[in-house]
């Protein structure tokens, strides 16, 4: 961090180096304003300070120490928030647990982290009483609901203001899982004040209404929160993602400000009756996980006549990059659609080769990360952190890249790359191709293994709705007029749907499971 930035943000925070200074500052200034919507119920930020405090003397009341990690399972709520601030007045660290993720998955994430109290959603609270002895370490549950607000009755109003520094762990944010077992990514309050920082590009202040929609137990959503409250802004919490009822909210709230990914923006334009809704307070869409079609893109700037932001980072960096609303529009160079924008003030890219050597100009490497809101590494995980980290404080990303004119262009996952007769190809190359095929409704590329090259190229393709009869031998023929020919499918099979996460993205570790099952040596 630059001593300029540092004096930038502290002044922000009143040199409170918390997360909980985020939201005292705007309960000491803006006491009656709206902080936290959801489900219609609205609470001012000094009732939400209020709670907070509450919860922080629950913490302590039941044996939390500073350092110690508290939990959260459920869904989007203000629940999570409420523990998210409240744990930081108490020195606690807050753990957020993938409520999709199946029981012994749940069980990992509890143990791993040790978390000795867990706040959870009624619709879950037999699924964590279920995992009984797995989770030695497991104190308290208090689960959301009557029990929660007894809970929080019992306990005074009074912010214990336990001391923290700005580089203590303050949140654990565990990854997807796509390629292996989800790791706990460490984040100090220092890297997670540091969402700030985007609050000039979204143009988010205190006058603004924000709407969270992403999962708040990805980084994209949390961090997108924690941006939006501590802007001072009207925080709205959406319970889940569907289009229908973020249209409502968008509607009903007159937000300014959303995050969504791309699926999400598409099944939006794509409601019937979203041209009668009267969205003209939607100022800026913020969308994450995969860039968007120049189809997309057209049809979103009709429908919300709003700036549209690219972001680009992962769990262990949050954003790092950010293709800006002119970068969009910009018809004299339609290939920046393509890019990921470029790193934001307070990030640094290097495209590198495998020894860690910087790559000339447009020449394809693994893209490293060093940013204010990077992670401190994995929890309880010293070689993982070792792998990632290196020693300048970068992030090998595990991402294939170029940077051409200051703008990163993505490639693929390194794990994804196909290697076919030595040849090097890149899933999203091929899957950019076939999408721009009006009978292609989503697509994923893998590889898959072949006696003869080691692996071949397989599509597995959605069909769009409205082109039923489209067939493997089409879509081949149409990728051969456009590809090299090693880089063509061999093979196309078709699905109704894809396997995504909860941020979008596809798990093609899901998709090439059953054709790899049984092979000791996985080629790409």
């Amino acid at each position: 961090m630059t001593a300029s930035s540092a004096a930038g943000l502290g002044h922000r925070l009143g040199h409170d180096p918390s997360l909980a200074g985020l939201v005292r500052r705007w309960s000491d200034s803006r006491p009656d304003a709206p902080a936290l919507t959801c489900d219609g119920t609205t609470r001012s930020w000094r009732e939400l300070v209020e709670r907070c405090s509450r919860l922080a003397q629950g913490l302590r009341s039941a044996g939390v120490e500073p350092g110690d990690r508290v939990a959260f399972l459920g869904q989007n709520t203000p629940e999570y928030f409420e523990l998210l601030f409240g744990g930081s007045m108490a020195g606690a660290v807050t753990t957020a647990v993938n409520w999709r993720l199946a029981p012994r998955e749940i069980a990992h994430v509890l143990a791993h982290s040790g978390a000795t109290l867990l706040v959870v959603e009624a619709d879950l609270a037999d699924t964590v009483a279920g995992l009984g002895d797995r989770l030695p370490a497991l104190r308290s549950v208090v689960t959301v609901g009557e029990h929660y607000e007894t809970w929080l009755a019992g306990h005074p109003p009074v912010d214990p203001r336990v001391p923290v520094t700005a580089d203590a762990t303050a949140l654990l944010m565990y990854t997807s899982g796509t390629t292996g077992r989800p790791k706990g990514v460490m984040f100090s309050n220092q890297a997670f004040a540091a969402n700030l920082d985007m609050a000039g590009l979204t143009r988010v202040t205190a006058e603004s209404r924000a709407l969270v929609a992403m999962p708040l137990f990805h980084s994209a959503g949390t961090s997108f929160g924690v941006m939006a409250l501590g802007s001072g802004a009207h925080t709205v919490v959406a319970r889940e993602a569907k289009a229908s009822v973020l249209l409502d909210l968008l509607e009903r709230w007159r937000v300014t400000t959303t995050m969504l990914v791309p699926t999400v923006l598409q099944a939006m334009v794509e409601t019937p009756d979203v041209a009668e809704r009267d969205l003209a307070a939607l100022d800026t869409i913020v969308y994450a996980a995969s860039p968007i079609s120049p189809d997309l893109l057209s049809r979103c700037l009709d429908t919300f006549s709003a700036r549209l932001l690219q972001n680009y980072g992962l769990t262990e960096t949050q954003c790092a990059t950010v293709l800006v609303h002119e970068d969009h529009v910009d018809s004299a160079r339609p290939e920046l659609l393509e890019s990921a924008g470029r790193p934001l003030p307070t990030s640094t890219v290097r495209v590198t080769d495998p020894a860690g050597a910087p790559c000339a100009e447009g020449v394809v490497g693994e893209i490293r990360v060093r940013a204010r809101t990077a992670m401190q590494g994995y929890w309880n995980d010293p070689v993982q952190t070792a792998e990632v980290l290196d020693p300048e404080g970068f992030v090998r990303t595990g991402d294939a890249g170029y940077l051409r004119d200051g703008y990163l262009y993505l490639c693929d996952r390194i794990k994804d790359m196909i290697v076919s007769g030595a040849e090097n190809v890149y899933p999203i190359e091929v899957e950019n191709v076939l999408a721009d095929h009006p009978g292609v409704h989503d697509v994923a590329v893998i590889g898959v293994p072949s006696d003869r090259w080691g692996e071949t190229v397989l599509a597995i393709v959605v069909r769009a709705a409205d082109r039923p009869e489209l067939d493997a031998d089409a879509l081949i023929a149409f990728a051969r007029e456009r590809l090299a020919a090693y880089k063509c499918p061999t093979r196309v099979e078709f699905a109704p749907e894809l396997p995504r996460n909860p941020s979008g993205k596809v798990l093609k570790r899901v998709l090439r499971e059953p054709f790899w099952e049984g092979r000791l040596r996985r080629i790409g």
